[in-house]
């Protein structure tokens, strides 16, 4: 039985980022058709002929392919990005004895542990990333535990982002805790999006149990899901995705979202509809994507300039714009619009921090903990309880 760790982890073979991705395939989606930029597989161009090739698994509109295309081109590299549906699809490439020859790929939060366990990871040499240091990195993803351990660095930090409270001021005042959602004025008018992975720490913490999570007692999930309940006594209708939970905000049928993906004031706003997002005093549930160079690589080199790339201010900023999200480079800070500078809230990271924390993943399993799979059956009670 593997031992449980302060942060929790996951394992193969359970879908543990499919509820996230919708976040991220939304993000995406609304990113690009605004942007109008495109976004696919990159196909190698007749300018690749010399300068390497690199083979990637990752998120889409991660991966670099509108951002990098002139440093590609410039450089005559070759890439084959292709995309995962959800971190078991990376995992799956990568194990058992005949995995897939990759060169880059990456890793969602508390999949860290899981990939040591199995010896899937590379050390990376950071001198070979010199835009992967303390003067270029927020404090908060620079040898962090997530990707630094026994002394040497395994992850790198890419982008990070946030669900949290979403809200329509002209019918509801300012959240600044979980518990004004239980105003009587909202009664009918809240909602949840099925993005499981995101509730659950918030569900944790207003619960009582924030610094536990992810590994709470059974006692303390029960009693998790019992002081949820006034929650969903507040809601008539259960957001099937972000894009659902935008389409209520705008048609009027509910005035404030539990979580809800950063962007979706920004998508209201486009349909007519002025929202807000609120960080509560208790937080708000984080995620952040790292880049990894796998056991199967071949061309560490170019992987680690690839990196180095992804790193550099410029880079930073344009694909943060593409998936509205936050950047690990500071230098990038200054180079985003007004409202993404605004979103994260860059001038007071130190205090965000201090209450959004980078949770794991609950164990797959524990003679002493709540495990992942009781997460998504009770999870899946919740949802049909509506």
């Amino acid at each position: 039985m593997k031992k449980e760790n302060e942060t929790g982890y996951g394992l193969t073979g359970i879908d543990l980022e499919s509820l996230s991705l919708k976040r991220r395939t939304f993000l995406l989606g609304a990113a690009a058709s605004a942007a109008g930029l495109y976004i696919g597989s990159f196909a190698p161009s007749v300018f690749a002929a010399t300068g390497g090739h690199l083979e990637i698994l990752g998120w889409e509109g991660e991966t670099g392919e509108a951002e990098l295309a002139d440093w590609r081109k410039q450089r005559g590299i070759t890439v084959h990005s292709s995309y995962a549906s959800n971190q078991d699809d990376i995992t799956a490439r990568l194990a058992g004895t005949d995995p897939v020859q990759l060169d880059l790929t990456m890793y969602a939060l508390g999949y860290e542990k899981i990939y040591k366990e199995m010896g899937l990871l590379k050390a990376i040499d950071t001198s070979k990333i010199p835009n992967y240091s303390a003067d270029n990195t927020l404090p908060l993803f620079y040898k962090g535990s997530r990707w630094y351990w026994d002394g040497k660095q395994w992850g790198i930090p890419l982008l990070w982002g946030m669900n949290t409270i979403v809200y329509n001021p002209k019918k509801v005042s300012k959240p600044t805790e979980y518990k004004d959602l239980l105003d009587p004025k909202l009664k009918g008018r809240l909602t949840f999006v099925d993005d499981g992975t995101s509730n659950w720490s918030l569900i944790a913490t207003i619960g009582g149990y924030g610094d536990k999570y992810p590994n709470l007692t059974h006692a303390e999930f029960k009693d998790c899901f019992e002081k949820l309940k006034p929650y969903r006594d507040q809601c008539r209708v259960f957001a099937a995705s972000s894009g659902d939970a935008v389409s209520l905000l705008v048609s009027g049928e509910v005035d404030a979202v539990f979580s809800a993906s950063a962007n979706t004031p920004s998508e209201t706003t486009k349909r007519g509809v002025t929202t807000a997002l609120s960080v509560p005093q208790e937080g708000a549930a984080l995620w952040c994507d790292a880049l990894f160079i796998p056991k199967t690589a071949k061309d560490i080199p170019l992987a680690l300039d690839f990196i180095n790339k992804t790193l550099e201010a410029e880079t930073q900023a344009k694909m943060a714009t593409t998936m509205f999200s936050a950047v690990v480079n500071p230098k990038a800070i200054p180079l985003l619009s007004a409202e993404l500078r605004n979103t994260f809230d860059y001038e007071h990271l130190d205090s965000f921090f201090e209450k959004s924390k980078l949770y794991g993943q609950p164990p797959l399993s524990s003679d002493s903990y709540v495990t992942y799979a009781e997460w998504i059956d009770q999870w899946a009670n919740f949802k049909g309880s509506f």
